[in-house]
């Protein structure tokens, strides 16, 4: 009995090493960018330094990986919930989106932000320093407005230079 528990635990420690070098959601580890959160928005640091906590490791190119991360299965899932994260925002490209694309995504985040959706409880639990306060949430909501009107702004004087 003993030799087959051996046998059992060395088998699941080589399929648990084995399945750590695979990734079903692609080379999202690989991704590293060092630009600023949000390049091209005006963001006053202190909204920086709450998206930098809150939101950048699944939301961004800087994803600060835990050592659970890289342990199958647990890996696949945060791997995954990277990949979908950076799929609906990704604050290391922000320059890629076009300002329509700019003003929808920022009227996504308000809405998460001040029903309190973002960042996601199971995030939260494992990162509670991630966690939004009320003054948070206000300043970001708030940003959100503000950088909102902004782009619009820009679009429509873009667009009427353009006619002119």
């Amino acid at each position: 009995m003993k030799t087959f528990f051996k046998s059992g635990l060395i088998f699941a420690g080589l399929l648990g090493a084995i399945c750590s070098f695979v990734h079903p959601y692609g080379p999202v580890k690989g991704l590293k960018s060092d630009r600023p959160l949000l390049d091209g928005a005006a963001i006053n640091p202190a909204i920086a330094q709450v998206l930098e906590r809150s939101c950048q490791n699944c939301h961004s190119e800087r994803t600060e990986w835990p050592w659970y991360s890289y342990v199958a299965p647990v890996s696949w899932l945060v791997e995954k919930d990277v990949k979908n994260g950076r799929s609906h925002l990704d604050m290391s490209r922000w320059d890629a989106y076009t300002p329509d694309e700019q003003v929808e995504i920022l009227t996504k985040l308000g809405v998460e932000v001040r029903n309190r959706r973002m960042p996601l409880p199971q995030y939260v639990h494992l990162h509670p320093d991630a966690k939004l306060s009320d003054v948070d949430v206000q300043q970001l909501y708030a940003w959100v407005h503000g950088e909102r009107r902004r782009l619009k702004t820009r679009v429509a004087s873009r667009s009427k230079v353009g006619s002119d």
